[in-house]
């Protein structure tokens, strides 16, 4: 099965665009478009996306806004964040707020086509000149020990889930983490899906902030 993607963006330059890079694709299709949050809403039930791929600022009801009411329904899409600007503020709201990352207008379509795909897979995804910083961000642990070995060691884990949490902190996609194990991607979500609700986050990012910033344990 493809991928159902719902734009959203107040320019419509930049939906074309988007438009043109999933058409060069067989697994991307546009099932909708919206110019802010609250025309995405009203249209969501309807469309069925798999992915919401929304800009941050918007008139009427921005993206952050919008990721909050998707996430309040049972079963949302996965949401990806656009923005014209690569900052720590940007970053750490879409992540707090539950949102899968976030890529760049300016990134090349390719990246951007594989986002779309990694984010989908419930990999992790931000622009590739913030993933160091997200680890900055987050790499002052509230204890001295490696915070990777220590919520390793204050968990039950079991052989397949520590190689798949070890994968997973580097930012691998259900795919990668397959192909690096030897595990099937059924059974890789399922991994993935245990460590979240083992570690009490909520989505993948969050596992990894609470992780890595040590108070996942």
């Amino acid at each position: 099965m493809g991928i159902r993607v719902f734009l959203v963006d107040d320019d419509e330059l930049v939906r074309s665009s988007f438009r043109v890079y999933f058409q060069t694709t067989e697994d991307i299709s546009v099932v909708g478009e919206a110019t802010n949050g609250a025309d995405c809403l009203a249209q969501i039930e309807e469309a069925k996306p798999d992915l919401v791929l929304a800009d941050i600022h918007m008139p009427q009801m921005d993206g952050i806004s919008l990721l909050k009411h998707l996430n309040s329904a049972p079963n949302p899409p996965t949401f990806l964040a656009v923005t014209a600007f690569d900052s720590d503020d940007t970053m750490l709201k879409i992540l707090r707020a539950g949102g899968a990352g976030y890529i760049l207008k300016n990134q090349r379509p390719r990246s951007i086509i594989e986002a779309v795909r990694a984010a989908v897979e419930g990999g992790t995804v931000v622009a590739p000149s913030a993933m160091h910083r997200l680890v900055d961000y987050i790499g002052e642990p509230t204890t001295p020990r490696d915070p990777v070995a220590a919520a390793i060691e204050g968990h039950e884990l079991h052989d397949a889930e520590i190689a798949v949490l070890k994968l997973l902190l580097a930012g691998n996609s259900n795919s990668e983490i397959a192909a690096a194990t030897g595990f099937s991607e059924s059974a890789v979500k399922k991994h993935v899906s245990r460590l979240i609700t083992t570690f009490g986050a909520t989505t993948r990012l969050n596992l990894v902030t609470k992780i890595l910033g040590g108070t996942g344990f």
